[in-house]
């Protein structure tokens, strides 16, 4: 596979980067505008396989221009599995929201390899060269600190934002060389589980209304029970022990929560141990996206990550597949005494009523469905208030 001249000849499309890297994150973030020459179609692959249950998926995206921006839109469709070298186990996800996911008990475990399996809709194959699990390093301590303004967004009017910086602390072993990576959710308590724009809500979906109706934006509904809202990391967090091998590392910067509303939250952080060659490739993908290096530095040939076609060695694919032993660690965190606004303003909430062209029976209540989003069950330190 020549990666080296594949590397060269799309580097020209290096905002693309930045937009599939913000995308995998979860992020909503400012719009970028294409600079460079662009090509439609290029499929990105990102996949984790975790040791702990509920930390593994799998995305796949495929890259487009919407009026006149860089976009990245999930490709659904596929079959996505993972498979263990030694034993031969194949493990199938399920297209749950915009990401395949495995069984909610699956978890890998220290000293496993696997590797990752796409078989796209038009037939198309990807494979990840194999990964192996390392052994995982216990998180020390979380925090978090409160900041009126956190964090610039050109996204919110162009202003210094609200929310708290989480802070992670760690005893770093001394055998051997550590690459660390860190991910997060929070969970927020919901009261409204949906808002349907143009439609409403039926057979746990939002239905559009047919071209004849109008003049009706959008209905909410509200949760029949206790529901989470789960969100995920805006950034990329890494670090290496090459300067503190042995050594207890305090307060390391591993991501912003903004105040998106004032509900009380717990934040989950996950501690990953990556490869060598997985915390190489998440280094050069956080330098895109923080635009350290200015947007026409050459590329390293490590961005090209471990997914092939094993049919097509001229079948370019963005991405990688990281196989990541990890812990865990929560905090809830009190916003009952914060006093800014909050960034999302639901404004007014327009509900079903009789007599409005939508089918029987009215509907203003509905279940808390599972999905990688929302959650009925408690996160893990959740205190009833």
């Amino acid at each position: 596979m020549n990666t080296g001249k594949k590397v060269h000849s799309y580097w020209g499309k290096c905002t693309l980067f930045m937009a599939i890297a913000l995308t995998f994150l979860g992020s909503c973030t400012d719009p970028v505008t294409p600079e460079f020459e662009f090509q439609e179609g290029l499929i990105f692959v990102e996949g984790f396989i975790s040791t702990s249950p509920g930390g593994s998926f799998v995305t796949v995206s495929k890259s487009a221009i919407e009026f006149e921006v860089y976009v990245v839109r999930f490709q659904g469709g596929a079959t996505v599995s993972f498979e263990n070298i030694v034993t031969g186990e194949s493990v199938s996800l399920i297209e749950v929201e915009d990401a395949y996911t495995p069984p909610v008990d699956f978890k890998a475990k220290p000293g496993e390899e696997w590797k990752l399996i796409v078989n796209l809709p038009n037939g198309v194959r990807y494979e990840s060269f194999p990964e192996k699990v390392l052994e995982p390093v216990a998180i020390r301590d979380i925090e978090v600190r409160y900041d009126k303004e956190l964090e610039f967004r050109e996204i919110f009017g162009g202003k210094f934002v609200p929310g708290h910086e989480v802070f992670v602390s760690l005893d770093d072993p001394v055998d051997r060389t550590n690459y660390y990576y860190w991910t997060y959710r929070t969970y927020e308590n919901l009261d409204f589980c949906e808002r349907c724009y143009a439609g409403y809500y039926r057979d746990s979906e939002c239905i559009s209304f047919p071209s004849n109706v109008s003049g009706i934006p959008y209905y909410d509904y509200l949760c029949e029970s206790d529901c989470w809202r789960i969100r995920f990391p805006e950034s990329i967090a890494i670090y290496d022990d090459k300067f503190t091998n042995g050594l207890t590392v305090n307060d390391i910067s591993i991501g912003n929560l903004l105040l998106y509303t004032r509900e009380n939250m717990v934040v989950v952080v996950q501690q990953l141990a990556l490869t060598p060659e997985a915390h190489e490739y998440y280094k050069i993908l956080k330098d895109l996206v923080d635009n350290n290096s200015g947007i026409n530095a050459p590329p390293p040939a490590g961005l090209v990550g471990n997914v092939f076609n094993p049919d097509d060695d001229e079948d370019f694919v963005f991405g990688r597949f990281t196989a990541a032993a990890s812990t865990e660690a929560f905090l809830f965190i009190d916003r009952s005494e914060i006093t800014e606004e909050p960034l999302e303003n639901r404004g007014v909430n327009l509900f079903e009523k009789t007599d409005d062209p939508v089918p029987p029976p009215i509907t203003t209540i509905i279940e808390c469905s599972e999905n990688r989003f929302r959650t009925p069950i408690p996160p893990p330190g959740w205190i009833d208030q």
